[in-house]
């Protein structure tokens, strides 16, 4: 089984992407092409922190008993 994508590296992969959409250089099928890939790792990072959420609400749960 592959070893998810630290989240850290989610955020790179959007932190970057942010700045070459915002340089305004990129070709419109390039931009394209960044703007998907950043919209995809917004969503993974956006499941990754729902999941260590959860996993926080399990923790205090137990810890609460």
């Amino acid at each position: 089984m592959a070893k998810p994508t630290p989240i850290e590296e989610h955020f790179q992969r959007i932190e970057a992407t942010i700045a070459a959409l915002e340089s305004g250089e990129l070709p419109l099928d390039e931009a394209l092409k960044r703007y998907e890939a950043g919209i995809a790792a917004i969503r993974q990072a956006t499941t990754q922190l729902d999941q260590y959420a959860a996993k926080l609400e399990e923790l205090r749960g137990e810890g609460g008993r």
